[in-house]
């Protein structure tokens, strides 16, 4: 069978390394500046933020210094509410304005937490003398004046500081905003000129992929035909040595029938014709010879033995009552000697006689049992047995079920599991299936074998 080695081009490898360079290239670039470019974003959000809190923080003070000069005006005691709201809620705003400045950092963070700090010592010291001039004026009943004054002076140096925070705040803004702008077309013009680069190289390597193409569509080719060739040749040989084993199994069978009907005829005849020409010594044998009388005896219980023997030998290469009495009949005694020979009791569930099967279907059937109940012999381990014969409208199902140790993974395709092919080939024969598996309930190994009706056409 012929043989190709594919080897891709060095020219080829060497592209494709590039390419994969210029690709992680792109992308490192893309990664860094998109960082970039997310980190001025949140630190243009997080000043249009600030810029909303010193807003908010402008609009309660001025809320408060309107609240006092409406109740000194008025003398309405329903002007004080705006202004204590107020008064309460400033601080809230100054700390809120403290975590957005810690939040952006950068190297002013140490001047605006100053500005921070001053903003807050003025506010208090201003809404102290708003406070003030309330409290004297609902005293003497008039207005206080020169307080409001002072008041008023120290509510404009609130008022200037924080407009010059503001325009800060707008200086910042404006930078972030040409910081984003930078970093957006560096990240396009990056992404453009990767992307032409890498496009080009691309190019190139479509070129040489597609002579490398060709020439590898003709080495598969040939491979392809070679392979094609080699599986119609396993096919073959596979159907050839299917049929080899099935023709070794009825061979066995028809060898193991002949064995059995000379061992039957010859041998029986031969240990009838010994057995009764002892018992004729036996009963011929003077009464004062007790050390002949004991051998003789000795010789009758080994004859009996030997015959036994010749029956279980009998039985095993071919079971007269599978002949004679059926099917049913040969699994039941089968079951029995099995009881007898292991103590593991044998359950057998046989709906009826069988007696209209087909002698290759029976023998078929009694194989699998028998192979199946040495295997829980050698390895299930088993407590209990129940084998189950049965026949439906779609065929014939024979089902052996143990509550042993169960199957080991692998055990159905090991190589050596010699006694497993052997069902599996004797099914096959006959057009049935059988499968292997475990019982979910019990735990232990499953034998299902089922013969199809359309099986018997």
């Amino acid at each position: 069978m012929p043989t190709t080695t594919a080897q891709v081009p060095l020219a080829v490898v060497a592209i494709t390394l590039v390419s994969i360079a210029l690709l992680l290239l792109n992308a490192t670039l893309l990664v860094i500046n998109t960082a970039g470019t997310m980190d001025s974003h949140r630190q243009y959000a997080r000043s249009y933020e600030i810029k909303r809190s010193l807003t908010a923080f402008q609009s309660t003070i001025a809320t408060a210094e309107a609240g006092q000069r409406g109740y000194l005006l008025t003398g309405q005691a329903v002007y004080l509410e705006p202004f204590r709201r107020a008064a309460r809620s400033w601080r809230a705003e100054i700390e809120r304005l403290r975590e957005l400045e810690a939040d952006n950092g950068g190297a002013g963070g140490t001047q605006r937490a100053a500005d921070l700090d001053a903003l807050e010592a003025m506010t208090a010291n201003a809404v102290a003398r708003l406070e003030g001039t309330i409290a004297h004026t609902g005293e003497v009943g008039n207005a206080d004046v020169a307080g409001t004054g002072w008041a008023t002076a120290d509510m404009n140096r609130v008022r200037e500081h924080v407009e010059r925070m503001l325009q800060e705040e707008d200086t910042r803004i404006e930078a972030l905003r040409g910081e984003v702008v930078h970093d957006m077309w560096l990240t396009v013009g990056i992404a453009v000129f990767t992307t032409v680069l890498t496009v080009g190289v691309l190019i190139g390597l479509q070129v040489l992929l597609r002579r490398y193409v060709a020439a590898r569509a003709r080495a598969e080719g040939a491979l392809l035909d070679a392979n094609q060739h080699l599986n119609r040749q396993v096919e073959e040989r596979t159907s050839e040595l299917t049929e080899l084993s099935q023709h070794l199994i009825s061979v066995s069978e028809e060898e193991k029938a002949r064995i059995a009907r000379e061992l039957h005829d010859t041998l029986g005849s031969n240990l009838t014709a010994i057995n009764m020409d002892l018992n004729w010594i036996s009963k011929r044998l003077p009464e004062g010879q007790p050390e002949l009388r004991e051998r003789l005896q000795r010789s009758l219980q080994m004859l009996a033995d030997t015959v036994e023997l010749k029956h279980e030998v009998i039985e095993g290469l071919r079971p007269s009552h599978l002949d004679n009495l059926g099917l049913a009949y040969a699994m039941r005694t089968h079951c029995r000697e099995f009881t007898r020979r292991t103590g593991v009791p044998c359950d057998v569930q046989v709906t009826e006689d069988f007696d209209d099967l087909d002698p290759s279907w029976s023998i078929a059937l009694y194989r699998i049992a028998q192979e199946a109940l040495t295997n829980v012999t050698r390895h299930a381990r088993a407590q209990s047995v129940r084998v189950d014969l049965s026949r439906s409208e779609d065929g014939i199902r024979l089902r052996i079920i143990d509550d042993g140790a169960g199957m080991t993974e692998g055990a159905v395709s090991r190589a050596k599991s010699h006694g497993l092919v052997g069902m599996r080939e004797r099914m096959r024969q006959i057009g049935g299936v059988i499968r292997f598996g475990t019982d979910p309930a019990k735990g232990g190994t499953v034998v299902d074998a089922f013969i199809p009706r359309t099986a018997a056409t």
